[in-house]
């Protein structure tokens, strides 16, 4: 055989050899890949302090200020949903937008009526809208892929029929999972647990600490 011939035979059999090597050198994710990503979110409950509903007593009658009753707000566990768009700067590191919306419920419960009216609880609608930003940082490049998040947003709360609207700021820290399909892993699933630390807002109060709030969230993620 001539050595042109054989030349020929080792360019034929390593082509799909080389090709193959070429696809995983570019396998994505790699720097410069986007990912977008929405789904489902829970959020779970804030609590705040009792508020005291204070009255300014008859001097007759002492100095110290009468309660008429006192107050439990909490913000009740919502259901809701994210967006996400991310920007990889390689295999292991990127960066993200998101966007939350929840619904969730404003409740205070009145008790120790000064009148003795018996224990009430009201419930107003909260919209919620939550911007943020954070930095991802994952666990290996293959099938399932582990990764921790941390980042900073803002939020936006408006009570029903825009009568009042509040905003504050929150951090956030958590970590998740993404799971792709197939052989070119562009889509798959993604689920992450996140501890969210919120100041402002609605807050009957007047607290500027941060109240911790869990959240869970669970939907489709795509690369391109």
């Amino acid at each position: 055989m001539s050595r042109q011939a054989i030349a020929i035979c080792v360019a034929v059999l390593a082509g799909p050899s080389v090709a193959q090597a070429q696809f995983i050198g570019r396998g994505l994710p790699h720097a410069g890949t986007f990912e977008i990503s929405g789904g489902g979110l829970w959020t779970g409950s804030a609590s705040f302090a009792t508020v005291l509903a204070n009255e300014t007593r008859n001097p007759t009658t002492g100095s110290q200020p009468l309660t008429l009753f006192q107050g439990e707000p909490r913000l009740d566990p919502s259901a809701g949903a994210e967006a996400h768009l991310g920007l990889y700067f390689g295999r292991r590191v990127s960066i993200e937008g998101g966007l939350q919306f929840s619904r969730p419920s404003l409740t205070v419960r009145t008790s120790s009526d000064f009148e003795g009216a018996p224990d009430t609880t009201a419930a107003s609608p909260i919209a919620q809208y939550i911007v943020d930003g954070s930095l991802l940082y994952h666990f290996g490049a293959g099938r399932v892929v582990p990764f921790a998040s941390m980042g900073a947003g803002y939020f936006r709360q408006v009570l029903e029929n825009n009568s009042i609207v509040e905003t504050g700021d929150e951090i956030h820290g958590g970590a998740g999972l993404k799971y792709w399909f197939g052989s070119r892993r562009r889509s798959g699933i993604r689920a992450e647990a996140r501890a969210s630390g919120r100041r402002g807002g609605v807050s009957l109060d007047g607290s500027t600490k941060r109240r911790f709030v869990p959240t869970v969230s669970a939907g489709l993620a795509y690369l391109f």
